[in-house]
């Protein structure tokens, strides 16, 4: 397992580093573009990636000074569940304050923070006994209980969600090319 989970972070990581790289390329106009003057810009998204990833290793470091819970098959289909909506044109709320961005950052700001959790959550992945790698890792507030697997699952398809999220803004009338 543990080869897979690396091999699986080590996507991740190959990915957002992409998605980053990709990101700077552009001017502070395009990032900072909000359609109809509101919403989201794309430096707020990325910083949103950093507030989760963040929340998602907080919460796990607590939850692992603690005896093992497992995570109940409900739990993984209603991860499903939030995939297939993450992967769908719906658009929802996110879902706790704390991820609400309250002021726009630097993309460098946002991306090293992002950097940092990410790095703290593979340590945090990678350094599970055996007898948690199928415990509870991180509660995500509409899906529920998931173990690490489950994490990763949630981290990615949350990412990739943004990631449409950004063109959906760059295809807005008005945004800088």
């Amino acid at each position: 397992m543990r080869p897979n989970l690396e091999t699986r972070l080590d996507e991740l990581d190959g990915w957002k580093d992409a998605f980053l790289a990709a990101l700077s390329a552009h001017g502070p106009e395009r990032l900072g573009f909000r359609p109809g003057g509101q919403g989201w810009c794309a430096l707020d998204v990325v910083q949103h990636l950093a507030l989760v990833e963040e929340g998602v290793v907080g919460y796990a470091r607590k939850k692992l000074q603690g005896p093992a819970q497992p995570v109940p098959l409900v739990g993984r289909a209603r991860l499903l569940l939030l995939v297939g909506v993450m992967r769908s044109p719906i658009r929802v709320r996110a879902p706790i304050p704390q991820v609400v961005p309250a002021e726009t950052l630097p993309l460098d700001v946002s991306s090293a923070r992002w950097e940092r959790a990410r790095g703290e959550l593979r340590d945090l992945l990678v350094s599970l006994p055996e007898g948690r790698r199928r415990a509870l890792v991180f509660r995500h507030p509409i899906a529920g209980p998931l173990d690490g697997p489950g994490t990763l699952t949630f981290v990615d398809e949350h990412a990739k969600h943004h990631e449409a999220q950004i063109r959906r803004i760059w295809r807005s009338p008005g945004c800088p090319r």
